[in-house]
Protein backbone atom coordinates (compact mmCIF):
# COMPACT_ATOMS: atom_id res chain seq x y z
CA UNK A 1 0.00 0.00 0.00
CA UNK A 2 1.37 3.24 -1.07
CA UNK A 3 1.81 6.39 1.44
CA UNK A 4 -1.32 7.92 -1.30
CA UNK A 5 -3.44 5.32 -0.55
CA UNK A 6 -2.74 4.92 3.10
CA UNK A 7 -3.46 8.67 3.92
CA UNK A 8 -4.78 9.83 1.33
CA UNK A 9 -6.34 12.69 3.19
CA UNK A 10 -5.37 11.49 6.72
CA UNK A 11 -8.43 10.23 7.10
CA UNK A 12 -10.23 11.20 10.23
CA UNK A 13 -7.48 13.76 10.93
CA UNK A 14 -7.63 13.97 14.84
CA UNK A 15 -8.32 17.60 16.54
CA UNK A 16 -5.26 17.01 18.14
CA UNK A 17 -2.44 15.19 16.65
CA UNK A 18 -0.61 15.10 20.12
CA UNK A 19 -2.42 15.02 23.27
CA UNK A 20 -0.37 16.08 25.88
CA UNK A 21 -1.04 15.51 29.12
CA UNK A 22 0.01 16.88 32.69
CA UNK A 23 1.19 14.61 35.66
CA UNK A 24 -0.76 12.57 37.59
CA UNK A 25 -0.70 14.06 40.97
CA UNK A 26 -3.16 11.83 42.45
CA UNK A 27 -2.53 8.71 41.32
CA UNK A 28 -0.54 6.34 39.20
CA UNK A 29 -0.05 5.70 35.45
CA UNK A 30 0.21 2.70 33.41
CA UNK A 31 0.90 1.57 29.51
CA UNK A 32 -0.42 -1.37 27.69
CA UNK A 33 0.76 -2.86 24.42
CA UNK A 34 -1.18 -3.40 21.44
CA UNK A 35 -4.48 -4.90 22.23
CA UNK A 36 -5.88 -5.89 19.06
CA UNK A 37 -9.22 -6.99 20.53
CA UNK A 38 -8.02 -9.04 23.66
CA UNK A 39 -9.71 -6.31 26.32
CA UNK A 40 -9.97 -9.88 28.71
CA UNK A 41 -6.64 -10.00 28.68
CA UNK A 42 -6.16 -5.72 29.61
CA UNK A 43 -8.69 -6.46 32.50
CA UNK A 44 -6.85 -9.21 33.97
CA UNK A 45 -3.62 -6.85 33.81
CA UNK A 46 -5.25 -3.99 35.55
CA UNK A 47 -6.55 -6.46 38.69
CA UNK A 48 -3.25 -7.56 38.86
CA UNK A 49 -1.89 -4.10 39.52
CA UNK A 50 -5.32 -3.69 41.30
CA UNK A 51 -5.77 -0.66 38.81
CA UNK A 52 -8.49 2.50 40.07
CA UNK A 53 -10.30 3.90 37.43
CA UNK A 54 -11.01 6.88 40.19
CA UNK A 55 -6.86 8.14 40.31
CA UNK A 56 -5.42 5.97 37.72
CA UNK A 57 -4.78 6.69 34.40
CA UNK A 58 -4.55 3.79 31.11
CA UNK A 59 -2.33 4.64 28.29
CA UNK A 60 -2.51 2.21 25.21
CA UNK A 61 -0.24 2.69 22.05
CA UNK A 62 -2.90 1.94 19.53
CA UNK A 63 -4.30 -1.06 17.77
CA UNK A 64 -7.14 -1.51 19.79
CA UNK A 65 -8.97 -3.22 17.67
CA UNK A 66 -8.77 -6.57 14.53
CA UNK A 67 -7.79 -10.04 15.34
CA UNK A 68 -8.62 -10.80 18.66
CA UNK A 69 -12.40 -11.88 19.86
CA UNK A 70 -13.94 -8.66 21.44
CA UNK A 71 -12.87 -6.11 18.96
CA UNK A 72 -16.68 -4.74 19.05
CA UNK A 73 -15.67 -3.80 23.34
CA UNK A 74 -13.83 -0.82 21.95
CA UNK A 75 -15.79 1.84 22.08
CA UNK A 76 -17.11 1.24 25.59
CA UNK A 77 -13.51 1.11 26.49
CA UNK A 78 -12.42 4.17 24.68
CA UNK A 79 -15.85 5.55 26.69
CA UNK A 80 -14.25 5.45 30.29
CA UNK A 81 -12.50 8.68 31.15
CA UNK A 82 -9.30 7.07 32.53
CA UNK A 83 -8.16 5.71 29.13
CA UNK A 84 -6.13 7.78 27.08
CA UNK A 85 -5.15 6.02 23.97
CA UNK A 86 -3.53 6.52 20.30
CA UNK A 87 -4.65 5.54 16.97
CA UNK A 88 -2.77 2.41 15.38
CA UNK A 89 -2.47 1.60 11.51
CA UNK A 90 -5.51 -0.66 12.21
CA UNK A 91 -7.77 2.22 13.21
CA UNK A 92 -6.42 4.19 10.61
CA UNK A 93 -7.67 1.64 8.03
CA UNK A 94 -11.01 1.68 8.94
CA UNK A 95 -11.07 5.49 8.78
CA UNK A 96 -9.27 5.52 5.77
CA UNK A 97 -11.98 2.82 4.85
CA UNK A 98 -14.71 5.22 5.56
CA UNK A 99 -13.03 8.23 4.47
CA UNK A 100 -15.73 8.81 1.66
CA UNK A 101 -18.84 7.27 3.32
CA UNK A 102 -19.64 3.85 2.72
CA UNK A 103 -17.00 1.91 1.15
CA UNK A 104 -17.30 -1.04 -1.62
CA UNK A 105 -18.00 -4.21 -0.74
CA UNK A 106 -15.00 -5.55 -2.26
CA UNK A 107 -13.11 -2.91 -0.80
CA UNK A 108 -13.90 -3.61 2.84
CA UNK A 109 -13.61 -7.25 2.29
CA UNK A 110 -10.37 -6.82 0.85
CA UNK A 111 -9.44 -4.79 3.92
CA UNK A 112 -10.95 -6.66 6.09
CA UNK A 113 -9.39 -9.89 5.26
CA UNK A 114 -6.17 -8.37 5.57
CA UNK A 115 -6.12 -7.07 8.80
CA UNK A 116 -8.38 -9.67 10.33
CA UNK A 117 -11.10 -7.31 10.92
CA UNK A 118 -14.04 -9.50 10.15
CA UNK A 119 -15.61 -8.48 13.36
CA UNK A 120 -16.37 -4.90 11.65
CA UNK A 121 -19.51 -7.00 9.32
CA UNK A 122 -20.90 -7.93 12.51
CA UNK A 123 -21.55 -4.68 14.11
CA UNK A 124 -24.56 -2.57 13.30
CA UNK A 125 -24.86 0.57 11.62
CA UNK A 126 -25.20 2.93 14.32
CA UNK A 127 -22.33 0.50 15.81
CA UNK A 128 -20.30 1.39 13.40
CA UNK A 129 -21.04 5.21 13.24
CA UNK A 130 -20.23 5.27 16.77
CA UNK A 131 -16.90 3.83 16.44
CA UNK A 132 -15.55 5.36 14.06
CA UNK A 133 -16.56 8.91 16.03
CA UNK A 134 -14.84 7.49 18.79
CA UNK A 135 -11.72 6.02 16.20
CA UNK A 136 -11.22 10.00 14.84
CA UNK A 137 -10.70 11.68 17.80
CA UNK A 138 -7.45 9.46 18.94
CA UNK A 139 -4.63 11.28 18.69
CA UNK A 140 -1.25 10.30 16.83
CA UNK A 141 0.81 10.86 19.82
CA UNK A 142 0.71 11.20 23.44
CA UNK A 143 3.32 12.90 25.78
CA UNK A 144 2.87 13.23 29.95
CA UNK A 145 4.88 14.84 32.17
CA UNK A 146 5.78 12.39 35.26
CA UNK A 147 8.08 13.61 37.91
CA UNK A 148 11.20 11.54 36.19
CA UNK A 149 10.71 13.73 32.61
CA UNK A 150 8.59 13.57 29.73
CA UNK A 151 7.35 10.55 28.40
CA UNK A 152 5.58 9.99 25.42
CA UNK A 153 4.10 7.15 23.31
CA UNK A 154 2.91 6.34 19.58
CA UNK A 155 2.13 3.35 17.54
CA UNK A 156 4.89 2.70 15.04
CA UNK A 157 8.19 5.25 15.30
CA UNK A 158 9.95 8.38 15.16
CA UNK A 159 12.18 8.51 12.22
CA UNK A 160 15.81 8.29 12.65
CA UNK A 161 17.71 11.12 13.65
CA UNK A 162 14.57 12.93 14.25
CA UNK A 163 14.20 14.94 17.66
CA UNK A 164 10.60 14.11 19.39
CA UNK A 165 9.96 18.09 19.57
CA UNK A 166 10.36 18.03 15.68
CA UNK A 167 8.41 14.91 15.35
CA UNK A 168 5.52 16.96 17.08
CA UNK A 169 5.71 19.23 14.64
CA UNK A 170 5.53 17.26 11.81
CA UNK A 171 2.37 15.59 13.15
CA UNK A 172 0.71 19.15 13.95
CA UNK A 173 1.18 20.04 10.34
CA UNK A 174 0.35 16.22 9.21
CA UNK A 175 3.37 15.91 7.10
CA UNK A 176 2.50 12.79 5.34
CA UNK A 177 6.17 11.11 6.03
CA UNK A 178 6.36 11.75 9.40
CA UNK A 179 2.62 10.73 9.75
CA UNK A 180 3.29 7.13 8.45
CA UNK A 181 5.78 6.74 10.12
CA UNK A 182 4.15 7.29 13.37
CA UNK A 183 1.61 4.86 12.28
CA UNK A 184 3.15 2.29 10.68
CA UNK A 185 7.06 2.22 10.90
CA UNK A 186 9.00 -0.41 12.65
CA UNK A 187 12.65 0.28 11.08
CA UNK A 188 14.31 0.85 14.65
CA UNK A 189 13.16 -2.57 15.66
CA UNK A 190 14.57 -4.20 12.60
CA UNK A 191 17.86 -2.91 12.62
CA UNK A 192 17.98 -2.80 16.61
CA UNK A 193 18.54 0.93 16.82
CA UNK A 194 19.91 1.76 20.07
CA UNK A 195 20.55 5.61 18.96
CA UNK A 196 16.91 6.65 21.11
CA UNK A 197 15.22 9.79 20.48
CA UNK A 198 16.11 13.33 21.99
CA UNK A 199 13.65 15.46 24.03
CA UNK A 200 11.87 12.64 25.44
CA UNK A 201 12.79 10.47 28.79
CA UNK A 202 11.26 7.81 27.48
CA UNK A 203 8.81 6.75 24.28
CA UNK A 204 6.76 3.89 24.23
CA UNK A 205 6.02 2.37 20.81
CA UNK A 206 4.05 -0.81 20.08
CA UNK A 207 3.20 -2.05 16.51
CA UNK A 208 6.33 -4.42 16.15
CA UNK A 209 5.23 -8.04 18.38
CA UNK A 210 7.92 -8.96 20.23
CA UNK A 211 8.14 -12.58 21.77
CA UNK A 212 9.57 -12.58 25.66
CA UNK A 213 9.29 -9.44 26.75
CA UNK A 214 9.31 -5.66 25.84
CA UNK A 215 12.53 -4.62 23.94
CA UNK A 216 13.97 -1.69 25.33
CA UNK A 217 16.31 0.40 22.36
CA UNK A 218 17.84 3.03 23.90
CA UNK A 219 15.46 5.37 25.32
CA UNK A 220 12.70 3.50 23.14
CA UNK A 221 10.54 0.60 24.82
CA UNK A 222 9.20 -1.67 22.21
CA UNK A 223 5.86 -3.07 24.38
CA UNK A 224 3.97 -5.00 22.05
CA UNK A 225 4.55 -8.63 23.48
CA UNK A 226 1.44 -10.57 21.75
CA UNK A 227 -1.21 -9.80 24.04
CA UNK A 228 -3.87 -11.22 21.56
CA UNK A 229 -1.53 -14.13 20.55
CA UNK A 230 -1.38 -15.19 24.16
CA UNK A 231 -5.27 -15.07 24.50
CA UNK A 232 -5.53 -17.03 20.96
CA UNK A 233 -2.53 -19.40 21.45
CA UNK A 234 -2.00 -19.82 24.97
CA UNK A 235 1.84 -19.68 23.93
CA UNK A 236 4.59 -18.92 26.55
CA UNK A 237 5.71 -16.43 24.21
CA UNK A 238 3.37 -13.61 24.41
CA UNK A 239 2.13 -11.91 26.74
CA UNK A 240 -0.01 -8.47 27.49
CA UNK A 241 2.28 -6.23 28.89
CA UNK A 242 1.03 -3.19 31.21
CA UNK A 243 3.91 -0.97 33.03
CA UNK A 244 3.51 1.86 35.47
CA UNK A 245 5.39 4.86 33.02
CA UNK A 246 8.02 5.46 35.10
CA UNK A 247 9.15 1.60 35.36
CA UNK A 248 12.67 0.70 35.24
CA UNK A 249 14.47 -1.70 33.53
CA UNK A 250 15.11 -3.52 36.39
CA UNK A 251 11.61 -3.76 36.71
CA UNK A 252 11.22 -5.51 34.10
CA UNK A 253 13.06 -8.29 35.30
CA UNK A 254 9.91 -9.35 37.68
CA UNK A 255 7.77 -12.51 37.09
CA UNK A 256 5.72 -13.23 34.28
CA UNK A 257 2.19 -13.82 35.74
CA UNK A 258 -0.41 -15.46 34.01
CA UNK A 259 -4.66 -16.11 34.16
CA UNK A 260 -7.68 -14.68 33.89
CA UNK A 261 -10.36 -13.61 35.84
CA UNK A 262 -13.84 -12.74 35.23
CA UNK A 263 -13.99 -9.55 33.04
CA UNK A 264 -14.07 -6.41 34.80
CA UNK A 265 -15.20 -3.56 34.18
CA UNK A 266 -12.90 -0.38 34.66
CA UNK A 267 -15.80 1.21 36.49
CA UNK A 268 -15.30 -1.44 39.39
CA UNK A 269 -12.14 -1.78 41.72
CA UNK A 270 -10.09 -4.86 40.36
CA UNK A 271 -8.34 -5.92 43.47
CA UNK A 272 -10.79 -8.37 44.24
CA UNK A 273 -11.06 -10.12 41.31
CA UNK A 274 -10.05 -13.96 41.39
CA UNK A 275 -7.38 -15.02 38.76
CA UNK A 276 -7.65 -18.65 37.22
CA UNK A 277 -4.40 -19.39 36.37
CA UNK A 278 -5.29 -22.16 33.69
CA UNK A 279 -7.27 -20.11 31.87
CA UNK A 280 -5.17 -17.94 29.81
CA UNK A 281 -2.08 -16.95 28.43
CA UNK A 282 0.24 -14.96 30.62
CA UNK A 283 0.31 -11.16 31.48
CA UNK A 284 3.26 -8.98 32.61
CA UNK A 285 2.00 -6.41 34.81
CA UNK A 286 3.94 -4.81 37.45
CA UNK A 287 4.32 -1.70 39.84
CA UNK A 288 7.15 0.83 39.89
Amino acid sequence: MNQATFLATLAGRPPTAVLRLPANQVGRDFVIGDIHGAFDVVYEALALVEFDPRTDRLFCVGDLVDRGPQSDHCREFLAQDCVHAIRGNHEQVLLNLHAHGKPSRDALLAALSRYEGEWWLELALPDREALLSALRCLPVAIEVETETGLIAMVHGDVPSGMSWPDFCADLEVGRLSTVITALEGRDRLKTQDCSGVAGVKRLFVGHTTVAGGPRVLGNVWAIDTGAVLAQKRGSPAYAATLLELTATEADLQNSRLSGTGRRTRLVERTASTHLHQEQRGPVIAMRA
